[in-house]
């Protein structure tokens, strides 16, 4: 009965998935500092207030995935925008996971400096500045993938200001894929083990756009330049003359394990693109001309 309408599951995780609820439930009193675990998937909240987590002390993961999600991503292609006060999230200082995908939000809200963990994929997120994200030193994991393609049309790319990322100092893992980026975003944090940018624009790539990511483990840069013939959804023709990889693109990045360079509609194999990748275990060329 503490949890209702939501079921306590072991060790510390109240599941409130699928219920409908319209406002984040209050739980007893005597009952809250079990709570590391809240998930709110699937349900109809809208706004979010200052108050509604702040009695949880010991909260650690937050999930609030598709409470309120961008009309091309709603089920009837409602517009839906989600209102979050700024102290939402400021008033845990404890959490380190936060799901926010598939909501109508437009800008990044106030965060703490706790989080590791941080989704904002399938949203209305359009720029990343240097405020965007500051001070979230702790965060290890970014994912903004999905706000701008075909299934969540913008008309535009994601914008990521030079170095609006620079300061995550302990990020090893950033995807933005599906967004319509034209070029890898500038002054990426070194701290970088894996880049995730498939299913973008970038058509162009060459040794600097990767200078600083010595650390790099895993690159994805597939379905950038694509082969139409054979798409399953809507797809952007490869553009005649490219793409275009330098010779020397990754030639620093000697800890590299995975590379995916598939569906780039690429003719042939260039033997210096993998010059100094010693470490290379995994490579993906598939639905490639050759």
């Amino acid at each position: 009965p503490a949890f209702l309408p939501c079921e306590f599951r072991d060790p510390g995780l109240v599941n409130c998935n699928w219920l409908f609820l319209k406002s984040v439930p209050r739980f007893k009193a005597a009952s809250r500092n079990n709570i590391t675990s809240l998930s709110l998937l699937s349900n109809r909240i809208h706004h979010l207030h200052d108050s509604d987590f702040a009695h949880l002390p010991n909260l650690r993961r937050l999930n609030l995935k598709w409470n309120c999600p961008p009309a091309g991503l709603s089920p009837m292609h409602f517009p839906c925008h989600m209102t979050i006060e700024r102290n939402t999230f400021l008033a845990v200082p404890t959490l380190e996971e936060l799901n926010l995908s598939y909501n109508g939000i437009s800008t990044v809200p106030a965060l703490p400096s706790s989080l590791v963990f941080l989704s904002l994929s399938r949203t209305n997120i359009l720029t990343l500045g240097p405020a965007s994200l500051a001070g979230l030193h702790s965060l290890r994991f970014l994912f903004i993938d999905g706000n701008c393609y075909y299934k969540n049309p913008c008309g535009r790319a994601l914008e990521v200001a030079p170095g609006a990322l620079a300061n995550l100092s302990n990020l090893t893992c950033l995807s933005l894929k599906y967004n319509n980026l034209t070029a890898v975003p500038q002054n990426l944090p070194p701290s970088l083990e894996y880049l995730l940018l498939s299913y973008n624009h970038i058509v162009k790539l060459a040794p600097q756009d990767l200078a600083n990511l010595t650390a790099l483990r895993v690159l994805d840069v597939g379905g950038n330049c694509r082969r139409c013939d054979h798409a399953r959804n809507p797809c952007v023709e490869c553009p005649l003359g490219f793409p275009q990889l330098h010779p020397y693109t990754f030639s620093h990045l000697s800890h590299l394990e995975g590379l995916v360079l598939k569906d780039n509609s690429l003719y042939s194999l260039n033997a210096t693109w993998f010059h100094g990748l010693d470490n290379l275990t995994t490579l993906d060329l598939s639905e490639n001309l050759f």
